[in-house]
């Protein structure tokens, strides 16, 4: 993926791991998220970065009609233009001292990751028991019988 993709999928990513925390996660333990962001975004570099400094080749990927990878700097041709795989070369050509640029787009994936996290909290909620503002498109039936039930099992328990 080139780095508007990894940016992209930094942000749903972090969007995602957000509700998990949110609906599975926060009630065993507390790390989780950092845990998984951690995972996640050290897999990204890491993959990302043996692109960039082609020890993983990308020309297998010259199987594919629409995409066109040069026979040299293919990893940097390809994360430089994103979405070639998808048919959309923007033939940007990789030159001496773009690297400062690959290097903010790389530590910009963790800025991306703690907005669609921080997006997702506000969304899904902080804590296991705020609804966030998703709370405004549930249907009313649904939360009229989540109510009932937490009245029943709050009688239940006294």
């Amino acid at each position: 993926m080139g780095f508007v993709e990894g940016l992209i999928l930094s942000f749903i990513v972090g969007w995602i791991n957000s509700y998990l925390y949110r609906k599975y996660l926060r009630r065993r333990n507390k790390d989780w998220i950092v845990f998984l962001a951690v995972i996640f975004l050290s897999a990204l570099w890491t993959f990302d970065s043996l692109m960039y400094f082609e020890i993983l080749d990308m020309k297998w990927l010259n199987f594919l009609p629409w995409v066109d990878l040069p026979s040299v700097s293919t990893g940097k041709y390809f994360l430089w233009n994103s979405f070639i795989i998808f048919g959309i070369d923007q033939k940007i050509n990789y030159q001496p001292g773009m690297e400062v640029i690959a290097s903010f787009l790389f530590l910009s994936y963790l800025f991306w990751y703690y907005l669609g996290s921080k997006l997702g909290k506000v969304i899904h909620g902080y804590r296991t028991y705020q609804r966030g503002q998703y709370f405004i498109f549930r249907p009313v039936k649904k939360f009229i019988k989540d109510r009932e039930k937490n009245k029943e099992n709050s009688e239940v328990n006294t």
